[in-house]
């Protein structure tokens, strides 16, 4: 009698286990893979679009279109990592402009901007304009390569010298020159004209007053906009080689 009781209730948990237990995933010895849940929305991050506006101007870069100016410009961006001054004299034409004046050339080249100095403005200079794109202007031999996209694909309906452009999106417009202080917009790469500073303004070399297209003023800090006229490069094929044939600033 004992042994039937037992053998019953033996009988009940065992339908009990398979009717009521599910595994959520299959055991570790099983031999069937556990499937696990889709990860891209957690580990990739989704960046913004720049979609085409009025008062925006919207990143380019048609660089990689050209498979010998794509590896020039690798090789490049290579000696301006490392501030190898050797390597980047290999990449700079003979008559490299520095200036719209008169001069010119690997010398004067070297001496102004200091290329032996690892300190030198150089370095930045040319990462700066060599991550901000830009675009071909001509075609055959009068073909050359023109950084940062906000001059080679600045509207000639804007005045240069009286906009910049913010360079990314949520670029944010502060009460006053300061990162901590009130926040009163935020611009995806816009258009923004230039205000003039007030004298009591401090940290003027790191911010600039600007206006939105909606009237809003604001101070941005400058490692967020460019201007048309600031510092950019260009480059051209010399006997079938890339080359850095102007870095200049202004009009």
């Amino acid at each position: 009698m004992t042994s039937l009781r037992l053998s019953g209730i033996v009988i009940l948990a065992l339908l009990w286990s398979c009717g009521e237990h599910t595994p959520s995933a299959p055991q570790k010895n099983s031999g069937t893979p556990a499937i696990q849940p889709p990860t891209a929305t957690r580990d990739t991050a989704v960046l913004p679009t720049c979609s085409p506006a009025p008062n925006r101007l919207c990143p380019s870069d048609d660089g990689a279109a050209d498979p010998s100016f794509d590896a020039f410009r690798k090789e490049l961006m290579t000696a301006v990592e490392h501030k190898n001054e050797a390597e980047l004299l290999k990449l700079i034409a003979p008559d490299v402009r520095t200036s719209f004046g008169d001069g010119g050339g690997v010398k004067e080249f070297q001496s102004s901007w200091r290329t032996g100095s690892a300190d030198s403005k150089l370095w930045p200079t040319l990462t700066t304009l060599l991550n901000l794109g830009g675009d071909f202007m001509g075609e055959g031999d009068g073909k050359s390569f023109w950084a940062p996209y906000v001059y080679s694909n600045w509207p000639e309906s804007m005045d240069a010298f009286e906009h910049v452009a913010a360079v990314r999106a949520g670029v944010a417009l502060h009460a006053t020159p300061a990162a901590n202080a009130p926040r009163v917009a935020t611009v995806d790469w816009e258009i923004l004209k230039r205000m003039p500073k007030k004298t009591e303004d401090g940290q003027a070399g790191e911010w600039i007053k600007v206006k939105t297209a909606n009237g809003v003023e604001g101070w941005v800090a400058t490692t967020d906009v460019y201007s048309p006229i600031g510092f950019r490069a260009g480059f051209s094929k010399r006997s079938g080689q890339w080359k850095l044939e102007a870095l200049v600033a202004g009009d």
